[in-house]
């Protein structure tokens, strides 16, 4: 570490005055020290409390365990109550800009991991009214921000953060989270304190956090392939929520403030050509917001729409060629459409300098790295191409775009098409749906190779007839609650309030009844699956990699147009992202527009048939599940036999209990809760 300075005399003199019980102990403050090293995209950790553990040693270890977030250096604050520490990776101000960061009378510091895109501009509106500011960083904005609105600052940021603050005066702690949740920040309270970080693992890295498990996040897990935010897989750690701000006394109160939330579907009319024009120059406005940095920005391009086109305006932008990386797999499947040929058709348009991946994925290979980089189960297949694309881009790039959030905005998944379409199927004769179509459809074999229609089919048709919310549930889900209850042993199952698991997408979707059946899911979409899995994913696996991934989609004001955009702009017809496509015409080859979507995930069915069966063998049977204690082992293995057979793709569920598995051996067996 660093030399270490005590706060200064004066700041100790002056804060006396106003704590007249007396000054506060010195605290030691070493901020990062290697020669170009930013306070930027990197990983926070720290605490607020008292007692057994809560000493500098504990701060330096939590500290350590996130080293592949930042590994161009380290930075840390520490008095008798209070550490706050944080990792570095060389994004902007290359030169300055250590953290931790303080104000000017040095009355409060903090630590910070993301990107302020708007801080040149704030900084300015900042000096004119008389700050001074030492270095040329964005963290810096923070703690200038927090002497003029207090913990109403992040209204005034326009980025991806999460950031604590600590308040030498008031003796607070301040935690945030940007407006969608791109950047994440984990949260312990316990009897002698609270405890924060960028992952999970700094705050077991202290031995202070009980490792029981939350059986309803077990439940939510296996349904939806993810832990929805705020739970974690630990009954004693929770994330904060998007949008929100928390602060935290020393006595250990704490008061949670949402400053933004999704906003309310707000349909707002204007002409298409009107819609185009806007959605265009709000969407170069934020990827231009998005380039700067001090070193090179890449770009994931997948060969789909939303990736080219962020690819196709940096171009623009730039006026010089973006580093562009693609993925593909050898002996994917016959349904794996390989998009890398529409990639190169945009390279050979704007002159990229492009990389391809061209890889045999070999999961057992890298599973290790990816369940350590979650700390927790999760089973989204993508994190095979994502761990592998990543990977790749990491080693020419520091910073990439990404297309996240297009689908989301726009309405690009086939669920979306599928909900819509429901509200057709509902007005055929009930005779006809029941007495012919759903018996066919049910009938109809699984695809032996990497294609979901027939599941997606049957799926439709499971939920036909039901309430919209019910229906979109039934489509995020990976099993419904009569099936899924079968996976456990009975005691577990009486632990669990299925209510409380299909809320997560219920409540959400029903939050506005006053939408379309397609804004009601986008906004749920923005609510749960893209902030607990496709945000989740992107940090994990990118700064596994010391890779900083960018969302230009996700820019605060453009989620707030996008929100404002006619349902009928968005899917028209059979026509997903409509208006995106629109725009796109301008920018790419009409074929990359209007091709079959393929979407960035691996094809698991066909793998737990064959090359990857005999590592799932291994871990998933009667011995290991017998040890966790949670599930019944003969549903299990029945599915995998179903499944194996080509009677019914349970690739989901099975991935599921896979990772579920692998986790649970990393973590060293943590206790099952029952109660």
């Amino acid at each position: 570490m660093g030399e270490e300075d005590d706060i200064d005399d004066h700041t100790q003199r002056r804060i006396s005055k106003v704590w007249p019980s007396g000054p506060f102990p010195a605290g030691r403050f070493s901020p990062g020290h290697q020669q170009g090293i930013s306070d930027h995209m990197c990983g926070i950790c720290g605490f607020l409390g008292v007692g057994a553990g809560f000493n500098e040693e504990m701060l330096h270890r939590m500290n350590a365990r996130i080293v592949r977030r930042g590994p161009d250096g380290a930075g840390h604050y520490f008095d008798s109550r209070v550490g706050l520490a944080m990792r570095r990776l060389a994004i902007i101000d290359l030169g300055g800009g250590q953290q931790p960061i303080f104000n000017e009378d040095k009355s409060a510091c903090v630590v910070f991991n993301g990107e302020i895109y708007n801080y040149r501009e704030v900084r300015r509106q900042l000096q004119a009214k008389g700050h001074r500011f030492s270095t040329d960083s964005d963290t810096e904005v923070i703690v200038h921000l927090y002497d003029e609105y207090g913990a109403d600052l992040p209204r005034y940021l326009e980025g991806m953060f999460a950031f604590a603050l600590w308040d030498l005066r008031r003796q607070t702690l301040l935690l945030a989270r940007d407006r969608l949740g791109i950047k994440p920040l984990y949260i312990a309270r316990l009897p002698q304190g609270v405890l924060f970080g960028s992952e999970m693992k700094s705050l077991l890295e202290t031995g202070l956090v009980p490792n029981d498990i939350d059986l309803q996040a077990v439940d939510e897990y296996l349904t939806y392939t993810n832990i929805p935010c705020p739970r974690t897989i630990y009954r004693a750690i929770t994330q904060l929520e998007p949008g929100t701000t928390l602060t935290v006394q020393t006595d250990g109160t704490a008061t949670a403030t949402q400053y933004w939330s999704v906003p309310e579907v707000s349909e707002e009319s204007r002409s298409e050509a009107e819609w185009i024009l806007a959605c265009e120059t709000n969407l170069r406005a934020a990827v231009e917001s998005h380039l700067v940095s001090d070193v090179p920005v890449g770009a994931f391009l997948s060969g789909g729409v939303d990736s080219g086109l962020l690819v196709a305006l940096m171009a623009d932008i730039l006026g010089r060629p973006v580093e562009t990386f693609t993925v593909g797999f050898q002996g994917a499947g016959s349904a794996f459409i390989d998009e890398r040929t529409y990639a190169r058709a945009l390279v050979e348009r704007y002159g990229l300098s492009h990389h391809e991946i061209d890889t045999t994925p070999n999961f057992e290979e890298i599973v290790w790295d990816i369940v350590e980089a979650f700390d927790q189960p999760f089973a989204d297949d993508s994190v095979i191409p994502s761990y592998y694309v990543s990977k790749a881009a990491s080693q020419h790039v520091k910073v990439a775009m990404t297309g996240l959030g297009g689908d989301e905005l726009f309405g690009g998944y086939r669920r979306h098409l599928g909900l819509q379409l429901g509200e057709y199927y509902a007005r055929i004769p009930s005779l006809l749906r029941r007495g012919l179509i759903e018996p066919l459809i049910r009938q109809l074999p699984d695809s032996r190779n990497s294609s979901d229609t027939i599941d997606h089919l049957k799926r439709f048709i499971r939920s036909a007839g039901q309430p919209a919310e019910l229906r979109y549930q039934d489509s995020m889900a990976t099993l419904a609650w009569e099936q899924r209850r079968k996976l456990f042993t009975p005691d577990v199952t009486s632990a669990i309030d299925s209510r409380m698991t299909s809320n997560i997408i219920t409540s959400a979707f029903g939050s506005n009844a006053d939408g379309s059946v397609l804004e009601r899911a986008l906004r749920t979409d923005l609510r749960t699956y893209l902030l607990d899995d496709i945000l989740t994913l992107t940090d994990r696996l990118s700064m596994w990699h010391s890779l900083e991934l960018r969302v230009p989609f996700l820019d605060h004001r453009f989620v707030e147009l996008a929100g404002r955009i006619p349902a009928n702009l968005k899917i028209r017809g059979s026509i997903q992202k409509y208006l995106l496509k629109k725009i796109a015409e301008r920018w790419l080859p009409r074929d990359m527009i209007y091709h079959k979507k393929q979407g960035f995930e691996a094809p698991m069915g066909r793998w737990l048939r064959g090359p990857l069966l005999p590592f799932f063998d291994s871990i998933v049977n009667a011995s290991t599940l017998a040890n966790i204690g949670l599930f019944n082992t003969e549903e299990i293995l029945r599915l995998r036999n179903e499944h194996i057979a080509g009677r019914q793709k349970n690739n989901k569920v099975l991935f599921s209990v896979l990772m579920f598995c692998l986790w649970h051996q990393r973590a060293n067996h943590p206790t099952p809760v029952t109660a």
